[in-house]
This record gives C-alpha cells, structure tokens and sequence, in this order.
C-alpha cells in the first residue's frame, strides 16, 4: 500500500497533527465518529480510513466482564497481521479525556491510509502487558459488536474486514443461567423497597449493607461500578445499548422502561445485567416498588404474576 516509485522507495508520510491536536487510530468503539460525538461527547477535528501492519484484532478470553460484556476489542502483536480502522483526529483536550477512559497502554505506530498509501504516526492502544499470540480468544457482546460493525460501515472499510467484524462470536446464555432466569421468584413472592429506601444502601450510608437492583429485583451485592450502587440499572443499560451518552442522560435510577416496549437486543442486555447478579449475589432480597408498578401484570418469558402493577 505504501506509494513507491519516483521517492526512490521511500514511503510517502502525511504531515503530524497540528499543534495542540493528536491521532489516534481506532478500532473498536472509537472508529465511529458519530458515536465518538453522541455517546462519548467528542468533536473529531478530521478521520482517515486506515490500517495497520504487526497487529492482529483479538478479544481475550476473561478480560471483560462475565455474562455481559465477556471481551472487548484490543490488539495482539503479529508479524504477519494486519487490523483496519479510522484514524481520528482529536483536540488535546479531547485526547485526554479518552485516555482516561481506557485501560490501555499507548503506542505510536504508522497507520496506512486507504487510496493513498500514505503513512500516518498515530496514537493506539494496546494491552498494558502484551497478549501472546497464543492467548485465548472471548467473544463480546452482540451490542459491542454492533458497535464495531456500524463504524467499520460507516466510514466504508475495507469490506472482507466489515464481513470479519459481522461473523464475530458474540455471547449467549448458557442453559444454567437460562435456568436462573426461569427460576427467579415472582414480583409478589418477594418483599418490596421504594427508590428513597434503595438509595440510603449506595455502600456510603452508615448501618446499610450495599444494595443494587436490576430489572426491578433488588440484590444483596457490591457492583464493581460505583454508578451502580444504591439504585436499579436498567435504564442506565438500555441507554448504553442506544449508544446514550449517561453522563448527561442518566438519571440515578428514578425512571424505568417498561420492558415489554424494549427492542429484543435491549431487554436482552438488561436482562443479562440480572443475570449476573444472580450468579455473583444469588436470589434476590426484595423487589422496587415503582418499577413494578410501571411494568403490565405478566410478559411471556420474562415474568408473571406481577401484582404490583398500576396499568
């Protein structure tokens, strides 16, 4: 790809990002510029189809999080790989706010640009202890590879790459976590907790053991994102799954979605957030009063006996 030929072999290279500006090459949920404006609230100054040669796309086993969202993408060095993507260019200030916001390591590489050959010194992240080539390989989920499907369409990668990122494995319920679903006590089996009371167990109040709620059961646990403390996450899921940004949109877990007016891919992810709860905190202690109260009586495969509701 590299332009030879009247530069006595030399490879073309495009000028550095101006002063006060940097290129990061993307390839994951950054190659989106549109989902770089509305979920993470950037203004990209410039982006170039790109790609980059010693690397390949991995996403290893155990290194997300269990029963929803088990890999995310990262790079694994490989001398014969190659990984497609978008190199953005990004204000200083905008730069830095993403590498808050990524475990990751930071190495300058020469991206390719597509039609031109051209060489571009980007910023990329890589695993802070480098992946073996061996390393077993996850899958992610069906909204993460989404994510990664839209970008590469969007910016019109090379299509055999595009046909990659669509076969990608993505994760499903096991029959022991279906059979935890099936088994979950009905809303009118359990003790009720208002919103006020679900809020007092954030993990900061004296005297009250850590609480969190999902799909409208509370749980006896203490999630790993503080976000998720002392309130019900569905709301604060789905808007992840619609590529929302939370900062500006989610409320603390004081509104709910009915959940038979979820896409399928939506309900799913609440409910696998659940699902994790149940595996890591067991049944549930009570259920949140107000959530039930906006859900029908009973949705075919998900609950029943809902006495709780007022529609």
């Amino acid at each position: 790809l590299a332009l030879k030929g009247g530069m006595s072999g030399l490879m073309a290279m495009v000028a550095p990002a101006p002063s006060g500006a940097v290129w990061k090459f993307g390839y994951g949920s950054n190659m989106s510029q549109e989902f770089l404006r509305t979920k993470k609230m950037m203004e990209p100054l410039d982006c170039k189809r790109s790609s980059i040669l010693g690397f390949q796309l991995s996403f290893p086993e155990g290194k997300g999080m269990d029963f929803i969202e088990p890999a995310f993408a990262t790079m694994k060095r490989d001398p014969a790989g190659v990984v497609h993507g978008v190199s953005t260019l990004f204000s200083r200030e905008d730069a830095d706010k993403l590498d808050k916001q990524e475990p990751y390591a930071i190495e300058v590489v020469s991206a390719t640009i597509y039609g031109t050959g051209e060489q571009l010194p980007v910023e990329v992240y890589v695993p802070r202890t480098p992946l073996p080539l061996d390393f077993p390989e996850g899958c992610c989920s069906e909204r993460y590879r989404a994510i990664l499907v839209r970008g590469a369409v969007e910016n019109e990668l090379d299509a055999a790459w595009i046909a990659q990122l669509q076969a990608l494995p993505t994760y499903t319920p096991s029959a022991e976590t279906l059979a935890l679903r099936v088994a979950i006590p009905p809303p009118s089996a359990l003790p009720q907790m208002s919103i006020d009371e679900l809020l007092t167990h954030d993990g900061e109040t004296e005297g009250k053991e850590c609480r969190t709620a999902a799909c409208g059961y509370v749980f006896a646990h203490v999630p790993l994102l503080k976000a998720y403390k002392g309130r019900d996450v569905t709301m604060r899921n789905v808007l992840h799954v619609r590529g929302i940004n939370l900062d500006s949109n989610d409320d603390g877990g004081v509104s709910f979605p009915r959940l038979s007016q979820l896409a399928p891919i939506e309900l799913e992810y609440a409910l696998q957030n659940r699902d994790r709860l149940l595996h890591k905190a067991g049944v549930p202690i009570a259920v949140l009063r107000e959530f039930w109260e906006g859900q029908e009586k009973e949705l075919s495969g998900v609950f029943q006996d809902n006495s709780l509701s007022k529609l």
